[in-house]
């Protein structure tokens, strides 16, 4: 609970605040906000490719330490982000806040639950999971209902001061938890080295930059994609509500069940909904039964993925090594994810959107067969 208050805080004040303060920001550092977006997008691109850095950080001086020390650099930076004088110091602040972000956000989350409790972390992880993801929710309305009342550098003083006096100390309230023992760790460790090889890396790493890739298509362009397809803008952002929903309602199956259930089975099944929900809208195109089932199914799907993407490395290769595996895992699907709303937008006004969905779901098929081979592997090794 504690470390999932902080994860709300986190996502909260250092990445869905940046939108929402981007045009008054703009308006006051006299760029525009393409200009601030673009900044942020670069950022998103730097923590990515800081991200197994950041894994071998939390592996060898462990995950706590690395997340209060960047929950206080968060603050710092939102504090400068306030006191910024032109546009060049808001652009480092926002490198600042992201680069943080590598150490806060849910592959860091997931690294400290490892390394608190190996035996029931997964099904920490999909706790986590669902505490988290009301983040968006409480965040975004939070900052617009702020911005009506103060201005965009009062709101990053207000941001930071909950980084530094209310996600710190919580961070150190879930730093006090007890660890299971030594022989049960090293139990999840000797059962995760039979499959620990290079090929499963690969296809995992695979796997997890195709569906995070389908994922930032979709995600980035949802509104236009909804509209293209036959709904008005009002239609479009009314049945885009259901995603957050779905995520919700996916994570608590997934809490319930994740003991029972094989992680790699929770992905196969995350990526065969997204590959079934770009392929329902290729088929029911101007269809609002249709087109409100696509949304359902790439909440189900993110939802799941989210999960799986801490629980899985876990299950393959255990504990021993598993910030730097994350963080490898990140830098890569982070890294493709960046282009993925250029690529789509491209297909999609040179051959249409029908083509530009298409291209998607043989991606989301892709990362089916890489976790597919996966288990396979696993299965053949254990039968051996």
């Amino acid at each position: 609970m504690a470390l999932g208050g902080a994860g709300i805080i986190s996502y909260g004040t250092l990445y869905y605040c940046v939108g929402a303060i981007a045009k008054e920001a703009s308006l006051d550092l006299a760029v525009t906000e393409e200009w601030i977006l673009g900044c942020f997008s670069l950022a998103l691109l730097a923590s990515a490719l800081i991200s197994l850095a950041a894994g071998r950080l939390m592996d060898g001086y462990g995950a706590g330490k690395t997340m209060r020390v960047a929950s206080f650099a968060g603050g710092a930076s939102l504090g400068i982000a306030a006191m910024s004088w032109n546009a060049v110091v808001f652009a480092i602040a926002l490198f600042g806040m992201q680069l943080a972000s590598a150490f806060l956000f849910y592959e860091a989350a997931f690294v400290f639950l490892v390394q608190r409790d190996a035996v029931h972390a997964k099904r920490q992880m999909a706790l986590l999971t669902l505490i988290v993801g009301f983040s968006s929710t409480l965040f975004w309305p939070l900052t617009s209902l702020l911005l009506i009342s103060i201005c965009w550098r009062q709101v990053c003083w207000i941001y930071a001061g909950a980084n530094v006096f209310l996600a710190l100390p919580l961070i150190q309230v879930a730093l006090g938890g007890s660890s299971v023992s030594l022989g049960d760790q090293n139990k999840i460790c000797s059962q995760g080295q039979s499959s620990s090889k290079l090929i499963d890396l690969v296809l995992i790493i695979v796997g997890f930059s195709l569906t995070t890739f389908v994922f930032s298509a979709l995600l980035a362009r949802m509104i236009p994609i909804l509209s293209s397809i036959g709904l008005d803008m009002q239609g479009a952002a009314l049945v885009s509500t259901l995603f957050g929903p779905s995520q919700v309602a996916v994570r608590l199956f997934a809490a319930s069940f994740t003991e029972r259930t094989s992680p790699i089975q929770l992905t196969m099944l995350s990526c065969l909904m997204l590959a079934a929900a770009t392929f329902v809208t290729i088929l029911a195109s101007h269809s609002l039964v249709g087109i409100a089932i696509f949304v359902a199914l790439v909440g189900f799907s993110s939802g799941l993925n989210s999960i799986c993407r801490g629980s899985v490395p876990l299950s393959v290769f255990g504990p021993d090594g598993y910030g730097a595996r994350v963080g490898l895992i990140t830098t890569f699907r982070l890294s493709t994810a960046s282009f993925a709303p250029f690529f789509f937008s491209v297909i999609q006004n040179n051959y249409g959107i029908g083509l530009a969905l298409a291209s998607l779901t043989i991606c989301a098929m892709g990362s089916t067969l890489s976790f597919a081979l996966v288990s396979a592997r696993s299965n053949w090794e254990s039968s051996r």
